[in-house]
């Protein structure tokens, strides 16, 4: 049986960001039958002094290096799949989800001093947490860490690292909170090694996904695939 002039063709492979917030549309590619995924939720914003959770991750993928919550999607070629990139929380306020296809390829935003549990000082819980206001140096945490403080916010404790691999580069840090023994200043925000998505202020957490810093807002999500398929 002869093969088609697609099938003679090689495949490449491809990564296609969708950035800022807000709800696209993406038409799988001739070729493509499964596609990694990875997903940051927004940041939560900043309470009046302490630093908002940053988006929380999650990975779909075929190579079990690293971290992943799940196997690759699979998808057909033509599908058309909605694609939903998380806004960030305004002052006090949880960031909202990011997600592929459908809520089983979902994840949340990191959520404010508030609706962590606690109350205005606390740090906001995230992808990386928030530092809370306090007596002691209060840092947003940093690749799924814990932020620092007297009631520092929850990290998801595993890497937010680019489809949860060693070599990816690090999204989503936590908003600093502010230290009562040195008149209010700020700490510092978690690390990222993106600008993009970072949370507002000058202490906000690294992008994508960041915590805002005090009573600033936090940086939208991003959702990031990777697949191979025929080139155009």
């Amino acid at each position: 049986m002869k093969r088609s002039l697609m099938e003679n063709r090689e495949k490449k492979l491809f990564l296609k960001r969708f950035y800022p917030a807000g709800n696209y549309t993406w038409t799988v590619p001739a070729g493509c039958t499964e596609v990694d995924v990875f997903l940051v939720g927004g940041g939560a914003g900043g309470d009046n002094e302490s630093g908002g959770g940053a988006g929380y991750t999650k990975t779909f993928k075929k190579d079990k290096t690293g971290w992943r919550d799940g196997d690759a999607v699979v998808v057909t070629p033509g599908e058309l799949i909605n694609v939903i990139v998380g806004k960030g929380g305004s002052s006090k306020q949880s960031g909202s989800y990011s997600q592929f296809k459908n809520s089983n390829y979902r994840v949340e935003g990191g959520l404010s001093a508030m609706d962590s549990g606690g109350h205005w000082a606390n740090g906001g819980n995230g992808g990386s947490g928030g530092g809370s206001e306090g007596y002691v140096k209060s840092n947003g945490g940093s690749d799924g860490s814990n932020g620092t403080g007297d009631r520092e916010g929850i990290g998801q404790g595993h890497t937010t690292r680019d489809f949860g691999e060693p070599d990816g580069k690090r999204n989503a840090g936590g908003g600093a909170g502010r230290n009562a023994y040195t008149g209010y200043t700020g700490g510092v925000g978690g690390a990222s090694d993106y600008t993009e998505g970072k949370g507002e202020g000058n202490q906000g957490g690294g992008g994508y996904g960041g915590g805002g810093y005090s009573g600033n807002r936090g940086g939208d999500g991003t959702v990031l695939l990777r697949y191979w398929a025929y080139e155009e």
